[in-house]
């Protein structure tokens, strides 16, 4: 290797004092010059032995280095949202309820109705969180399998936008230093690089040395993207048809079971839908109303929530400061409202 700098090397070859031979002598990484006439536009191939040596010579972080290998490798197989962190979000109430469309999220209504005794109000952050013990509890495997692909279309959300930054913030970079670039190094003219070397104030710098610089000096240099990659979920990119098709075959197949287990017990789903419909169309779940009947208006009730396949209703008593929770048939819950003697209202 000739021992003389690099930038002057560059500036030799310019003047015809050095052949391209004994140019790529100098730096490692030059693997090829490939002559022009005008010795200035001749192109100088730089090559590292990979895209990681790449970037750190470039001066890239080890985090940054790892994220634009995972998210350009076409091998890749890295969760940025794992099945722990996926599990762990939805029993806490998040996932996958508002991905869900309009068909689906009637289906987990009816769902819901036969499995939690609760109002259906996904704004209801404690809904949630009983809703996917319950979905758990029932239907573990249906449940882990629309968690799993919730899963995978984010990540590929993820990836795919993490991709787009990253080549994005890579090739706007190298076009402002004229840098054909590639995953092991770049392209460039002999004029350019010298060009870099002296706006840099770098003429006793190796390749190495400048290309850091460089990067350090730059304002709006890539990188950052291992700090801030939950920024990159886009819930306008995530493939909700796809994930939606396949949430509806598994929530079906909770439906159908509710449906089974109802018919051995001599029940049909929809006269329970039907049932809950007739009342929640006059009473909201949740509300508290005074008896009808009640002249006084002492006594208040709401409807909890409904039973399957029992075909109960769950109703809460109030008067004063005391309360009680009762299980009523439809039957016997329009008995209270209208003849509320039937019941021992005073031992409330």
């Amino acid at each position: 290797m000739i021992n003389i700098g690099t930038f002057k090397a560059l500036r030799d070859y310019v003047k015809g004092k050095i052949s391209a031979g004994e140019l790529e002598s100098v730096e490692k990484a030059f693997a090829d010059v490939r002559e022009k006439p005008k010795r200035g536009e001749s192109i100088i191939e730089v090559e590292f032995q990979n895209s990681e040596d790449f970037l750190k010579k470039l001066g890239m972080t080890g985090d940054d280095i790892w994220i634009y290998q995972e998210v350009t490798s076409p091998y890749s197989e890295y969760d940025f949202f794992d099945r722990y962190t996926t599990m762990n979000d939805f029993m806490e109430g998040y996932g996958f309820y508002y991905y869900l469309d309009e068909e689906n999220t009637e289906l987990l209504s009816q769902i819901s109705k036969a499995i939690l005794p609760m109002k259906f109000d996904l704004d209801d952050s404690k809904f949630r969180i009983q809703l996917s013990e319950k979905l758990m509890e029932n239907f573990s495997r249906e449940t882990q399998n629309i968690l799993d692909d919730f899963s995978t279309e984010r990540n590929y959300q993820v990836r795919n936008s993490l991709r787009e930054a990253v080549e994005k913030d890579m090739d706007e970079f190298f076009s402002r230093l004229d840098f054909q670039a590639n995953d092991r190094g770049f392209k460039t003219t002999v004029a350019d690089l010298l060009m870099l070397y002296m706006e840099h104030n770098a003429i006793h710098l190796s390749l190495k040395d400048l290309l850091e610089k460089v990067y350090s000096e730059s304002g709006d240099a890539p990188g950052g993207w291992s700090e801030d990659w939950y920024d990159y979920t886009d819930d306008d990119e995530f493939d909700k048809i796809s994930f939606n098709r396949y949430a509806n075959g598994q929530l079906n197949q909770m439906l159908e079971t509710i449906e089974e287990e109802g018919e051995e017990e001599g029940v049909v789903f929809e006269d329970f839908v039907d049932m809950t419909d007739r009342i929640t169309k006059k009473f909201e779940q949740g509300k508290y109303y005074f008896l009808p009947k009640d002249s006084k208006k002492e006594t208040r009730f709401k409807i909890d929530g409904f039973e399957y396949p029992s075909m109960k209703i769950t109703v809460t008593l109030q008067k004063g400061l005391k309360q009680t929770t009762i299980r009523l048939s439809e039957e016997n819950f329009y008995h209270l409202l209208f003849q509320p003697s039937l019941f021992n209202l005073d031992a409330i």
